[in-house]
């Protein structure tokens, strides 16, 4: 292996299937480490990795990283065969129950931003308070991925519709209603105080020209943990899951959370799609989770 493939590869995983910055940093710390492994081919090193003291779920990532890797070599026609064409594995799965908010860090995390907004002493200081907010508020509205919020594009907006254009992992797409009155209210406040351009992100950074870094909003949750003095680390990813499981709570089923989330490819036809967004729009008006956690009702 060559460590400029590797490079190669992880610059294509950036710019064809538009990969998160988590998941590239994954590969690359898993490539990396077989190329600085003293084995020459990938059964050995599998083999070594199956007889380590590692979790299932890393062994699993670990195999799945040099797979794709190598699934990139061959369509290059850089190799003659695939290796893992000839591999075959058995894992042991281990279950691990998702990493949620629990509903009073929620509640007081959300008050917090407000408040923020409200007593802010400074343009500046206002700008950043509503920026975050409406962070929070879309995290846990849409459950939308950190990567698919930090990419959201002027443009992807629809207001007569209310609707969101989503660009997911391996550049699949879906279409989110936004249910959430205060959410779309604070949205359209944003955007006509703070957005100029048409072409823009909805979220940028100190370069106004690209969109604000997934790790800016880790930092944003990270200071918010700080300032309400909190036990628990809050990651973007943990209010994904907390909509997810807040919507099953309530009882909406699991193939239209699925849906929502963009866990399956867009494959259906048209008639089902309307249907599909037709039932979207209601579980996400009338179930939304953070409606849950607000002290004041929407107007």
């Amino acid at each position: 292996m060559d460590s400029k493939l590797i490079s190669n590869y992880l610059s294509y995983c950036k710019t064809h299937k538009r990969l998160s910055t988590h998941t590239i940093r994954a590969y690359k710390n898993d490539l990396l480490q077989f190329y600085n492994s003293n084995y020459n081919n990938v059964e050995s090193y599998i083999e070594f990795l199956t007889k380590s003291n590692i979790k299932s779920n890393t062994l699993r990532r670990k195999i799945a990283s040099l797979k794709v890797f190598y699934n990139y070599l061959k369509f290059q026609d850089i190799i003659d065969e695939n290796p893992f064409n000839q591999l075959r594995f058995q894992f042991r799965k281990e279950k691990i129950l998702p990493k949620t908010i629990p509903y009073d860090i929620l509640k007081s995390v959300y008050s917090y931003s407000e408040q923020k907004v409200i007593y802010s002493k400074s343009k500046y200081q206002k700008q950043k308070a509503e920026r975050n907010l409406l962070i929070i508020s879309l995290l846990l509205s849409t459950g939308i991925r950190i990567s698919e919020l930090c990419h959201i594009h002027l443009k992807d907006i629809n207001f007569s519709n209310r609707t969101l254009h989503i660009i997911g992992k391996g550049k699949k797409e879906r279409i989110l209603f936004l249910g959430d009155q205060t959410t779309f209210s604070l949205l359209k406040t944003y955007i006509n105080k703070y957005c100029v351009r048409p072409n823009d992100y909805l979220f940028t950074g100190q370069n106004p020209l690209k969109a604000l870094s997934e790790q800016s909003v880790r930092l944003i949750l990270k200071k918010l943990v700080k300032k309400n003095n909190l036990s628990i680390t809050i990651t973007p990813h943990m209010f994904r899951h907390s909509f997810a499981t807040m919507l099953l709570d309530k009882d909406v089923d699991i193939r239209y959370i699925q849906q929502i989330l963009g866990h399956s490819s867009i494959s259906v036809t048209q008639i089902y799609t309307h249907v599909s967004q037709s039932k979207q729009k209601e579980i996400l008006t009338l179930c939304n989770p953070i409606s849950s956690i607000r002290s004041r009702p929407q107007k």
